[in-house]
Formats: C-alpha cells, structure tokens, sequence
C-alpha cells in the first residue's frame, strides 16, 4: 500500500485564509495502519478510468482543473482534484494569499492544496526519462508503490509549500497523484481524508490486478 502523509494523498482543498505554499508529506511505500473511514452516506464514489476512488464530500470538494505536468510543466491535461471543504467554500473569492508575496488574490482551485489524480496517456518509462532529459536524476526521484502498481516520486517545492508528484505504472499507462501542501492546519485537518481516498484507489488496483488473474 502507498504511505501517506498526505499521499493516492488520488481527488482536493480547506481554508482558515488559504495561503497556498505546502507542508512535505511522507514519501514511503506503505499505507499507514490506520482503518479505513467507514462508508457513509457522506462518501463520494468517483472513477479514474478502470479504476475508483472514494471521498468524504463533509471534508473534501471535487473541482476540474488543468494539471501540468512535471519535469517541464509545458503538457497539461483536465483532472479532478480534491480541495479541503473549508477552503472550496471560498473558491472565486479575493481571499487567499498564494507563495511568499502575501498579496490577497482570487481564491482558485489550481492553487490550492488539495490531491489531483490523473490518469496519463503513456508509460511511466516515458514520464521518468523525461525527468532525464532535465538533468534530474533518480536521487531526485524515490520509489513508491501502491498495491501492485510501482513508480516514483518527484517533490517540487518553492515559497513555503509545494508539490509532491507520484507516477504509478498500470496496464501500460501511468497514473498521476499530485499533492499540494502548505504545512496549514487546514493541510494537516485533511491527511486522514486524504489517506482514504489512497487507500479507497489501492483496493480498485487490488481487486483490477486479483480479475485479470
């Protein structure tokens, strides 16, 4: 299973005042110990391709955001991302304070912290020599796995927060969990929802790779 501080961290955002830098989740492999939230009338099933994932709607909102994609951020595609649901609330609004500038701007889903996931059209080897041809090498880059699916983890970070990326390998594609964190008690009131959704997404691999045999 994936370990999560955050980490499959998966689908978004919470606010006191967002200040959108990020706090640095784990990086392991395993899945923490904790037990798995209960489903609730609360839980939210939603898909990623082949596979789903569920969340907490009284701790989590859905929003559609164009992710960039590391090491050069030139390709871009439509995800979901997960927000912290004190934080969505204030989405659109002149409200949140983003990097080190400390000026006010309009509270935005891109920015927020919050897990995007992303199902990307080509094989892991392609994303990891990418990194590569950007002289970042594997001491950039640290294994993960999450139930059957193996990968690596890339964290970029800047003004307080940042970003922490983990590339899976699945049936010749490659899926993407990004993390922004900022190190807010808005961040941390959300790893345990965060930590479900991982987990939620670790089964549907589980039970994928149990039918094909």
């Amino acid at each position: 299973m994936v370990q999560l501080r955050y980490a499959l961290a998966i689908a978004a955002a919470s606010l006191a005042v967002a200040s959108c830098g990020d706090s640095r989740p784990d990086t392991g492999d395993e899945a923490p110990d904790t037990a798995a939230t209960q489903p609730t009338a609360a839980m939210q099933t939603a898909t990623l391709g082949p596979f789903t994932y569920e969340f907490d709607q009284d701790a989590l909102t859905a929003a559609d955001i164009e992710l960039r994609i590391p090491p050069t951020y030139e390709e871009s595609m439509p995800v979901t991302k997960l927000i912290p649901e004190a934080r969505a609330q204030q989405l659109g609004e002149q409200a949140c304070r983003y990097g080190e500038s400390g000026e006010v701007s309009e509270c935005n889903a891109r920015q927020e912290i919050g897990l995007a996931l992303a199902l990307l059209p080509r094989p892991i080897d392609e994303y990891r020599a990418a990194f590569a041809d950007e002289d970042i090498g594997s001491t950039d880059l640290s294994p993960v796995s999450l139930d059957g699916a193996d990968g690596f983890a890339f964290t970029a970070e800047a003004e307080g927060g940042g970003t922490d990326y983990r590339f899976y390998s699945i049936e010749n594609r490659t899926i993407l969990l990004a993390r922004r964190f900022d190190g807010s008690a808005d961040d941390a009131e959300t790893d345990e929802a965060m930590d479900d959704v991982m987990r939620s997404l670790a089964r549907s691999f589980e039970e994928q790779l149990e039918e094909a045999g």
